[in-house]
């Protein structure tokens, strides 16, 4: 009787809430995002048939569109915070009409945060930038079970038809992942602020990368999976005739320097405490770059904070490429700490220690030279590989 009594006034209590007609359903509005060429694009041309996704950054649905013969989209949605990334890239021939150089080309956007409270219109400017030359090909950071994190790799690769000199090329990352904002974008787009910067040295000839050739840099320059000082649960061996370099860290005693594994030069450290290159796990802003003065360049503290840490500021024009890598899908666009126009979007391994890398998607084979997918736009240009596999594409 009692559960019957129970149940009775259940029923009565859903029945004066399914009554109400106070709830309304929150209606969507109307979003016009205007988007607009480069300023050195040809006067008159317009950004039409460019791809467009707006990713609702609460609820993470993401839906996408074409920009039409105006360089316009049109879209409904419901009040809220959103991102917005656009890319396209343009053959040789394309991009000769809207740029005059010959060269395979390609435009990103990334408009983050986009708060939604009423019908409104955005204009997106989009960032160009011609593609070619070095490549961060692959980027394993994630490390294995058992907190092993000395396989990490990076590979630069010549994604070019020519011969491109790499001694005294820069390799740095900015600061890692953190509670608080990631770094200095929402300040400024002119420059990536580096936490470390290493060299390759120049050691008296000059080093070529031939065309389809690439670079491996290793933190620690030996077979993981089976030196004694390595970890079986690793994928890699970074040994010699594998590993180029190894980024030697020469400020602990407990570093370990691999005879056969030339070292890169340590050319900027934030900090050199610790007793490794940490670059993060949790993944961090990495780019290449060549500069003239890289004494001379400035060293700032991060705005915004109270930390006393000073950062190498390299101008965005230097940056060769770059690649913003994540702990996962959860992290938002407004914790970027590339510039847009370096890197548009941001990838990841999905987590820690689970031995899997990050890797260039493969757009072309042209005569057995493998040509990867380079648009500065790291969420559509690269790949989660299972297993790191340094100068193996596929």
């Amino acid at each position: 009787m009692k559960n019957l009594f129970i149940y009775i006034i259940a029923l009565s209590i859903f029945g004066l809430a399914s009554c109400r007609k106070d709830f309304q359903e929150i209606a969507a509005v109307q979003v016009t995002l205007q988007l607009d060429f480069p300023d050195n694009y040809v006067d008159g041309s317009i950004a039409k048939n460019i791809p467009v996704s707006i990713k609702n950054t609460i609820t993470g649905q993401i839906v996408s569109f074409i920009s039409d013969d105006r360089g316009l989209v049109t879209a409904d949605l419901i009040p809220g915070t959103y991102s917005v990334i656009a890319s396209k890239s343009f053959s040789a021939a394309e991009a000769n009409i809207l740029t005059g150089y010959e060269q395979e080309s390609f435009v990103n956007a990334n408009v983050t945060p986009l708060i939604i409270d009423g019908p409104k219109v955005v204009a997106i400017k989009l960032n160009g930038s011609r593609s070619g030359g070095l490549v961060i090909r692959e980027y394993y950071y994630s490390g294995v079970p058992s907190a092993y994190f000395y396989d990490l790799f990076i590979e630069i690769y010549n994604n070019s038809n020519a011969d491109i000199r790499v001694d005294s090329l820069y390799l740095g990352n900015t600061k890692t992942a953190s509670t608080t904002a990631y770094g200095f974008t929402k300040y400024t787009q002119d420059s990536v602020y580096l936490a470390q910067v290493f060299m390759v040295p120049n050691e008296g000839s000059p080093r070529f990368l031939k065309p389809g050739e690439s670079l491996i840099v290793a933190m620690d320059g030996i077979n993981h999976k089976s030196d004694p000082l390595g970890n079986a649960n690793s994928p890699v061996d970074l040994g010699p005739g594998v590993a180029d370099y190894e980024t030697f860290w020469s400020y602990s005693a407990k570093e370990l320097d691999a005879p056969d594994v030339p070292n890169l030069t340590h050319v900027y450290g934030s900090s050199t405490s610790g007793f490794d290159w940490l670059p993060g796990l949790g993944g961090c802003g990495l780019v290449i770059f060549n500069t003239a003065d890289f004494d001379k360049l400035p060293v700032m503290k991060e705005p915004g904070t109270t930390a006393a840490t000073q950062f190498k500021a390299i101008p965005t024009k230097d940056i060769i490429d770059g690649l913003e890598t994540v702990t996962n899908s959860n992290v938002q666009a407004t914790a970027k700490r590339l510039p847009i126009a370096i890197d548009a979007g941001m990838t990841t391994v999905g987590a820690m220690y689970n031995g899997k890398s990050v890797r260039r998607k493969i757009k072309s084979v042209v005569d057995g030279r493998t040509i990867f997918v380079d648009t500065n736009n790291s969420s559509a240009d690269f790949e989660v590989n299972s297993t790191p596999s340094p100068r193996k594409w596929n």
